[in-house]
């Protein structure tokens, strides 16, 4: 039992850096549209001239690659633990498969509700990075590093800065997971259709009930000024600014991205797994 766990930690982990790879040049461009108000090609084109070439699409990357795998490891880790404890009360099982889609949304929601408070800091400086050059313009010599971005994000606003639009991250959290734990015990490869599919409708469908609440999220991490007092207000002011259609802007592109990264995120899930299990037995 404690292998498996370890396992579902390891294996999160790895995931995690693979959706990160694969996605984040999409990411830059779905924030920078959010905390702009502007379409796909005038972000894609501000991004490219005003961080000084095609490296400003990778703005912000390495400190979600050195710690979102170790958010997913959580995220997994914590979900595939309720899921066993929640399967155990079931006391046969016909009730066990009856209750499994409800299990598995209490599941990704007590996970995606610890994962918030750990992942808020990392996505804010993250946010920080890649939206650098809208509020600021390029000069050479002064590119802010996590770090330094980290530092000043403490020192100007202390703890509670770092958890700038924490409430609207924790509404997108409730977390859509499929995992094939119907599969044959003597299936020893992963399906790689299968779990590419299954990885990226699961990214779709969860984001596209979540936008505003991560349009309002970017836009209240990206800004330095704390000119908006709350979510609400920061809605409010938004949708009387702009209207509707704000609070949807980047929506196609975190949908196109969610493909990709959700796949690669699932896939390495699976994989890492695979080959825990390969370990444990060749070993055991």
């Amino acid at each position: 039992m404690r292998h498996e766990q370890y396992s579902h930690f390891l294996a999160g982990c790895f995931g995690g850096a693979c959706g990160v790879l694969v996605g984040h040049p999409l990411d830059t461009i779905k924030t920078w549209q959010q905390a702009s108000n502007t379409n796909v090609f005038t972000a894609t084109k501000q991004i490219y001239v005003r961080n000084n070439g095609i490296k400003g699409f990778y703005r912000g990357m390495f400190f979600p690659f050195v710690t979102t795998g170790a958010i997913n490891s959580i995220l997994f880790g914590v979900y595939g633990n309720h899921m066993r404890q929640l399967r155990r009360v079931c006391h046969s099982d016909y009730q066990r498969e009856q209750l499994e889609y409800k299990h598995m949304f209490l599941a990704g929601s007590i996970a995606g509700f610890v994962q918030s408070f750990i992942a808020c800091p990392i996505e804010l400086v993250k946010v920080r990075l890649q939206t650098q050059f809208y509020y600021n313009e390029y000069v050479m010599g002064q590119r802010r590093t996590p770090f330094n971005t980290f530092k000043k994000i403490l020192k100007s606003d202390g703890i509670s800065g770092l958890y700038r639009g924490l409430l609207p991250m924790m509404c997108r959290t409730p977390f859509a997971q499929q995992r094939r734990d119907g599969r044959k015990k003597d299936e020893s490869h992963v399906d790689l259709i299968v779990t590419t599919l299954a990885g990226a409708w699961a990214g779709i469908l969860s984001w596209v009930c979540v936008i505003p609440f991560d349009v309002v999220k970017t836009i209240m991490q990206a800004e330095e000024n704390r000119q908006y007092r709350s979510t609400r207000h920061c809605l409010v002011v938004n949708f009387r600014r702009y209207g509707m259609r704000s609070l949807f802007r980047g929506s196609w592109m975190l949908v196109v991205r969610a493909i990709p990264v959700n796949a690669a995120t699932f896939l390495g899930y699976e994989y890492a797994l695979e080959w825990g299990q390969k370990y444990r037995d060749f070993y055991m």
